[in-house]
């Protein structure tokens, strides 16, 4: 069992290296060494052994250079006298110089994450952190491959499009995880939900009313106290852009975290905290969460609503240092103040300019060929071009309509969507997006149901059938996937694939062959005499068991290594769009 299967087993990464060894043994130094090695690879830090070990043979840190080693170092760790020593790097503030015992007291201070503001640039490289084997390998790991920015998974119904983003998310964002847990469903549902909670992951399902105003952004009206305003408000694509620019995630963004005390602390006061402007002028702010903090300043009775202080205002001030343009500036810059005196605001520091140093961002669009994809994008349809991304040569930005910003889509950031190709409704879609995306096919796997059987019949040999013929009939746009038939594999039932065909598969079929009953039989069991829709040529008995009939006429097409002729039959279309498919 590796390692890295078992988090109580980390340590056995160094049960061989010289000095630490013998400290391992003693199963209290094994607890400790191990409680570090958690709390410091969960916050993205690598660690790796040197050859020279004057200063320890172990190195904490971040290592992004697997050729030359170079690397900024957190910590040197050692052991003497069966003991695991720490030597904190000078830059951590408050670190004691000098060689210390890893105590209690010290991985309580890895564990709340307390070194983390004075390394936050060398966090920022969008991976996991590494072990000591990554620098042993001469292939590269999974997470310096290529991938592509974006992305559709596309096939017919069933096929685990959606089922499947889980992983081109994981393999975007974690992809050494990714290789180590694949075939672990449960490790990587954890692990995509603990990366939607950071908020690196965004979801959403376009749809025939989603528009530009949900997507990137729009105008929205509230009421307060009788008077209606108008705001401009982000949507889902550009607060992710946002995000991506800055390069870290909303759990390590050092202004969300005084934000998240800011509200502690109005909670604790009845939402009332006491402010001041930057010349002192006091006043009450009033805040119950969300993006507005109520003003009323204590030299002016007369103002029953009081102003109101935005906090992206605040957050753009607290970025830019410029309060142009900013509406009740005093006041936005009063609350910045109380969030670095109160809240532990640190000063601002610029995201890296080195994109591989910066956190990925992952926006999965599920149904997109539901939505007017023209419509929701609008101009941002260029932009999302890798070449017209933010840091390309060839790099494009846009004013946006409604807030007059200037914007770009950052190169930190993914797109995964999933289309249907049995909604033909929308046709268009992939010519308007085909050199934009990537187009990855995701075909029904009836291999995954070939051990199940139910009352003597195989159900991947069923599912097979079953599109062999709506393939002819129709086209492979329409074929069945073999996600309608996976609960068989818990519950292998003829009562359960009974109500899988009558509730499920009947009425797509239906919908398939617009109540055309003989066609919908014919795609399920070979037609009675006085319906031949097909023929073999050569009448072998192969060709037989897929469907009898008369005379052959009509063009001919290859199918399962057979040749079949589509009869003129009433109501059965002639099978001409992927004839050169099937050739």
């Amino acid at each position: 069992m590796a390692p890295s299967d078992d988090a109580e087993q980390l340590w056995r990464y160094f049960e061989d290296v010289p000095r630490l060894s013998a400290a391992l043994q003693d199963a209290m130094q094994r607890q400790r060494f191990n409680r570090l090695l958690m709390a410091t690879h969960r916050m993205g830090w690598d660690w790796w052994t040197v050859t020279s070990a004057q200063e320890g043979p172990v190195r904490v840190g971040r290592n992004n250079d697997l050729e030359k080693g170079t690397a900024s170092v957190l910590a040197n760790i050692d052991a003497r006298n069966s003991q695991i020593l720490l030597k904190l790097n000078k830059r951590v503030a408050g670190a004691d110089d000098g060689w210390q015992v890893l105590d209690e007291a010290l991985i309580a201070r890895f564990e709340r994450a307390e070194f983390a503001a004075a390394f936050r640039d060398e966090q920022q490289v969008g991976r996991a952190g590494r072990w000591p084997k990554a620098y042993d390998r001469k292939e590269p790991l999974m997470s310096d491959r290529p991938v592509p920015l974006n992305q559709i998974l596309f096939g017919p119904p069933g096929t685990g499009k959606t089922h499947t983003t889980i992983e081109a998310a994981l393999d975007i964002l974690d992809a050494d995880y990714f290789e180590a847990h694949r075939n672990d469903r449960a490790a990587l549902k954890a692990r995509f939900d603990a990366l939607t909670e950071r908020g690196q992951v965004a979801f959403v399902t376009f749809h025939q009313s989603v528009s530009y105003e949900d997507f990137v952004e729009g105008l929205r009206a509230t009421s307060s106290e009788g008077q209606l305003r108008y705001e401009v408000e982000s949507g889902i694509f550009k607060r992710l852009c946002e995000r991506a620019r800055l390069g870290r995630a909303e759990a390590d963004d050092p202004f969300d975290q005084a934000l998240a005390r800011l509200g502690k602390l109005a909670a604790e006061n009845d939402g009332q905290l006491e402010m001041q402007t930057i010349q002192g002028k006091p006043f009450t702010a009033f805040y119950s969460g969300g993006d507005t903090v109520k003003v009323f300043p204590h030299s002016s009775q007369s103002n029953e609503h009081g102003y109101r202080a935005n906090l992206e205002l605040v957050r753009q001030y607290y970025q830019t240092g410029n309060k142009g343009g900013i509406y009740s500036a005093s006041y936005v810059e009063g609350v910045l103040l109380y969030l670095t005196r109160a809240c532990g605001l640190p000063p601002y520091q610029a995201p890296s300019a080195d994109l591989a140093r910066r956190e990925k961002f992952v926006l999965i669009i599920d149904e997109i060929n539901r939505g007017n994809v023209s419509r929701i994008f609008g101009e941002l349809i260029s932009l999302i071009e890798q070449s017209k991304r933010a840091e390309a040569e060839e790099a494009l930005s846009v004013v946006l309509p409604y807030s007059k910003e200037l914007f770009s889509v950052p190169g930190n950031v993914y797109l995964i969507g999933t289309m249907n190709t049995a909604d033909r409704s929308l046709s268009g879609l992939d010519i308007a997006l085909r050199r934009r995306f990537v187009f990855r096919e995701m075909p029904p796997r009836p291999e995954l149901l070939d051990h199940v059987t139910v009352a003597g019949i195989n159900v991947g040999d069923m599912l097979r059938t079953l599109n062999q013929r709506i393939e002819v009939l129709l086209n492979r746009d329409h074929c069945l996937g073999h996600a309608y038939f996976m609960p068989l594999i818990e519950a292998p039932e003829l009562d359960r694939l009974a109500l899988i065909v009558r509730t499920q598969i009947l009425p797509l079929l239906q919908e398939y062959f617009f109540d055309d009953w003989q066609r919908i039989v014919g795609a399920q069991r070979p037609p009675k005499a006085g319906f031949r829709p097909l023929r073999d040529p050569g009448r072998t008995r192969r060709s037989r068991a897929f469907w009898r009939g008369g005379e052959p006429a009509g063009p001919a097409y290859h199918l399962a290594g057979q040749r079949w002729r589509v009869r003129a039959t009433r109501g059965l279309r002639r099978y001409s769009k992927c004839a050169p498919a099937l050739e």
